[in-house]
């Protein structure tokens, strides 16, 4: 199989990418409804419910781990989610805004995605738009990573203050994946080498 052109892995892609572009839009459309509805609807009802990301540190004094190893072992930090019913409220629109923001930054990095892979499908790799396309996918990349952990940040903080566990302590914890940004900086690299790709392709037609 052909990787561009026409019934190509990258016309395969595209068709992945135009289907994502549209369940992010209409799940943007549904967060903006929600937005809405958290200013002049009241929610009376425990099936409208949030995860929040938490992290945890265990008392040692309550839960202990047994091993036949000699070496002891402690658990110092454990992640995971926790999940409430919500109501009308300033956590819910502030937290309904800023996911709709992030959907709305997904929904910009798929858009780039899809015109390069739609120019792709055509058979045509080396044209400016490409590498300033991609170059955007790879700080959006880096940016969002440090989004997230920010958020994760203070999703932990809140829980920390309002969640109380017996033997657990909620702590507030960032968590910054260090594969994520090295991506996003291999893709600046790609988008370099497009730049240069497309520099020469444009040479060559001046030359000929």
């Amino acid at each position: 199989m052909r990787a561009m052109g026409e019934r190509s892995i990258a016309s395969f892609v595209r068709l992945l990418l135009d289907l994502s572009w549209w369940m992010t839009a209409t799940g943007l459309v549904l967060m903006i409804i929600l937005l809405l509805c958290s200013f002049f609807v009241t929610f009376q009802t425990d099936k409208l419910t949030m995860d929040l990301p938490v992290a945890l540190e265990l008392k040692t004094s309550a839960h202990s781990i047994d091993s036949a190893d000699p070496t002891s072992a402690q658990l110092e930090k454990v992640r995971g989610t926790i999940k409430f019913p919500v109501r009308t409220g300033a956590f819910l629109s502030g937290s309904a805004f800023v996911i709709t923001l992030v959907v709305c930054f997904i929904l910009w990095v798929v858009t780039q995605l899809r015109e390069v892979f739609r120019s792709l499908s055509r058979g045509r790799p080396f044209i400016a738009e490409n590498s300033r396309r991609i170059r955007w996918v790879g700080l959006a990349i880096i940016i969002g990573e440090l989004v997230r952990a920010v958020m994760v940040f203070y999703f932990s903080f809140y829980a920390s203050q309002h969640f109380t566990i017996s033997g657990l302590k909620f702590v507030a914890s960032a968590d910054i994946n260090g594969i994520t940004v090295v991506s996003g900086l291999t893709i600046l690299v790609i988008a370099e080498v497009f730049r240069e790709g497309t520099r020469l392709e444009e040479d060559q037609s001046l030359t000929i």
